[in-house]
């Protein structure tokens, strides 16, 4: 008998069923909420705001009348998203003449997969395969691309933090993307990228931030401590779920490990020296899946002899306030 994978689960999704355990998971998977501020209501536009501090509403309490002291500002942005889909079939042809074969069923009913355990590998296939382009679009989405896997919305890397380097809205490093990192550029890295950060970044506490960096970066950070002598475990944590962590100066060091690739990929950049320093809540990725509109629907086409699913939903990422970024690239 075949045994499962991790990821994997026995039961036939259709419906609202399958709007629970397909589409949830892939938006509010710990990887994706670790990251960003998810919106599930959001149909086509939406605006998003981040409300500043309180500053200084105190004042001496000497004589009569009203004295308003004090003033917050609230910054606004708006959320676009685009209407997506997923369209996969599976045929049992592939399987008839593996060592598969016994798990289909016989007869007439050969054909139709419905029900077997090759209906639950599509659809756990299709969940990862959907959270990791979600991902994939959010950092490296650009409308303007050729690339049909990447022109469906705008991300960070690619549209957002450029415009906002361009602007001289958001603290940058030159990290020299494109040439390898060097003994002692990953400590040096990480400390201009902190020391560079703006007023409104530096105060918020460290718990509620995050480094976001390239695989290399990481690896090199660690390689850093390690050879100057200085323990790794001593910035190193231990989540609730026992997974260690790395650090700096108090801030988790978040490994990205696919932007290696993604970058070389999508824009052809080779050692991309990747580092982006935020708030952990303010990116936000927009969708509407908690519509009761929004489904998946899996069935058995009888005529072309094929499981097929389906599932359409609005999908959309952005920032909230640009003094809560600095990035390195």
């Amino acid at each position: 008998m075949a045994t499962y994978e991790n990821g994997q689960f026995n039961i036939n999704l259709i419906g609202e069923q399958a709007q629970e355990l397909l589409l949830k998971p892939i938006f509010f998977d710990a990887e994706v909420s670790d990251i960003f501020d998810t919106m599930v209501l959001v149909n086509k536009k939406q605006n998003i705001g981040y409300v500043g501090l309180l500053e200084n509403p105190l004042q001496l309490g000497d004589g009569c009348g009203w004295t308003p002291k004090g003033n917050f500002s609230i910054f606004e942005r708006c959320i676009e998203t685009e209407f997506v889909k997923a369209n996969v079939e599976l045929c049992f042809d592939e399987f008839k003449d593996t060592i598969y074969k016994q798990l289909l069923k016989k007869g007439t009913q050969i054909d139709n997969l419905d029900g077997t355990i090759f209906m639950d590998l599509l659809m756990t296939r299709l969940q990862q395969s959907v959270r990791k382009q979600a991902l994939l679009l959010a950092f490296f989405g650009d409308k303007a691309s050729g690339n049909n896997d990447v022109n469906i919305v705008d991300g960070m890397w690619s549209v957002y933090l450029p415009n906002l380097v361009a602007q001289n809205l958001v603290p940058y490093i030159n990290s020299n993307s494109g040439i390898p990192l060097g003994a002692g550029d990953g400590i040096d890295l990480l400390n201009a990228v902190w020391d560079n950060a703006s007023n409104v970044l530096t105060a918020v506490p460290e718990a509620e931030k995050v480094m976001l960096v390239s695989a290399n970066v990481y690896r090199q950070y660690l390689k850093d401590l390690q050879n100057n002598g200085i323990s790794s475990n001593m910035h190193l944590e231990l989540l609730m779920n026992g997974k260690a962590t790395l650090t700096y100066n108090g801030i988790e060091v978040k490994p990205m490990y696919d932007w290696q690739q993604y970058a070389l990929d999508y824009q052809g950049i080779n050692n991309a020296n990747y580092v982006l320093y935020t708030k952990r809540d303010n990116m936000v990725m927009g969708t509407d899946i908690s519509s009761p509109l929004n489904q998946v629907f899996s069935w058995y086409d009888l005529h072309d002899e094929k499981l097929k699913a389906k599932l359409k939903f609005y999908l959309g990422f952005n920032y909230k306030h640009n003094e809560l970024i600095t990035v390195a690239y």
